[in-house]
């Protein structure tokens, strides 16, 4: 018997929906509430834990005997983001319905830089700018980073 219906609820299903019905009911909200569309993030962010929550069966056998604070106990509460979960679904990337990949396509970002620069509050408010000298690390274009023996390729 479930003690809670408020993830059921929050994807119009019933508590004995199958997992195929509660993909096509997240995927048919997700839509029409992810930010990106116009939607309310927050509920989206609800509809999306739910989501994660009946989807795994583990988690929805313990929502269904002890609700949500039988989740909170089990440490239940965390998981993947909900972008990520929508990436999932939906092929991530270019385009709304997957036409565009994977998410690591294209270059990689490398780590912020972090330069420490001491100005008066005088240039500040004047908006002075400062030219910085940095060193980075390129890729070879000819042996395109995997490196070389000595002598195989003079430019690296």
């Amino acid at each position: 018997m479930v003690r809670e219906t408020k993830y059921y609820d929050l994807l119009e299903v019933s508590p004995t929906a199958s997992d195929s019905d509660l993909k096509k009911a997240y995927r048919k909200k997700a839509l029409r509430l992810h930010p990106d569309k116009g939607g309310d993030p927050e509920l989206f962010k609800e509809v999306t834990h739910a989501y994660e929550v009946l989807s795994d069966p583990d988690k929805r056998s313990i929502y269904d005997a002890r609700g949500e604070a039988g989740l909170s106990e089990q440490g239940g509460m965390g998981g993947m983001d909900s972008q990520d979960l929508f990436s999932q679904l939906f092929g991530g990337g270019g385009g709304f319905f997957g036409g565009g990949g994977s998410r690591n396509a294209g270059p990689r970002k490398t780590k912020d830089l972090v330069h420490r620069v001491h100005v008066t509050l005088e240039d500040l408010y004047k908006g002075k700018t400062t030219k910085l000298a940095l060193t980075r690390n390129r890729i070879c274009s000819k042996c395109k980073g995997k490196g070389g023996k000595d002598g195989a390729v003079r430019t690296c």
